[in-house]
């Protein structure tokens, strides 16, 4: 007779928690469909650096999980963590990939800064350590780099007459299309010749 009291107990017992703990897993998985399908905003923007001139925005190719667009894009997403991935652009660095949390209802930001691709020019002993280049008008900023421990001078009709002291530099963006020449006075050095497209 103990043992049946025991079993019926064991059973009573039994019949009363798998009802219990089916209602919470339900419950419990319910709360993880309805917060895990809830939506928030994603908004992905590509910029310039603003290091050589003003800031400006960007056109380029971005995706982020299965979904692709072109900057600027607003994306409703499923919560959750993603992977913003900028695509190259000519005369710029890419950024890096970028992480992102979007949360139910609210709005996440994920900004790609593209640094332009710089181009040196070494001036020193009275000429220049290449005759062409090739940039991008307001775009790709040049930089005359003296490396010598005198002054150097550059010039054309485009900057003038730029003296650049030892160990310094002069940066300049071209604005518009052209090809411009740039010489050392009282040297018979060739010249530099940009061509900007």
């Amino acid at each position: 007779m103990k043992r049946r009291g025991k079993r019926r107990t064991r059973l009573e017992t039994l019949a009363f928690l798998v009802p219990l703990v089916v209602v919470i897993a339900l419950v419990i998985y319910g709360i993880y469909v309805a917060t895990a399908s809830q939506t928030g905003t994603l908004i992905v923007e590509a910029q310039s650096s603003g290091r050589y001139y003003s800031v400006r925005s960007l056109s380029v190719s971005v995706t982020v999980g299965t979904s692709a667009g072109t900057t600027p894009i607003t994306l409703s997403l499923t919560q959750g963590s993603y992977t913003v991935t900028f695509s190259s652009l000519q005369w710029y660095v890419a950024p890096p990939p970028r992480s992102v949390t979007v949360l139910s209802g609210k709005d996440a930001y994920a900004v790609g800064v593209y640094e332009p691709i710089v181009e040196h020019v070494s001036v020193g002993g009275g000429q220049y350590n290449r005759t062409t280049l090739s940039v991008e008008h307001a775009v790709t900023p040049v930089v005359w780099v003296n490396p010598s421990n005198q002054d150097e001078v550059i010039s054309s009709q485009l900057t003038g007459r730029v003296e650049i002291p030892p160990m310094q530099n002069f940066t300049y963006v071209f604005q518009q299309k052209g090809v411009y020449t740039f010489s050392i006075p009282l040297t018979n050095s060739p010249g530099l010749v940009v061509t900007a497209d």
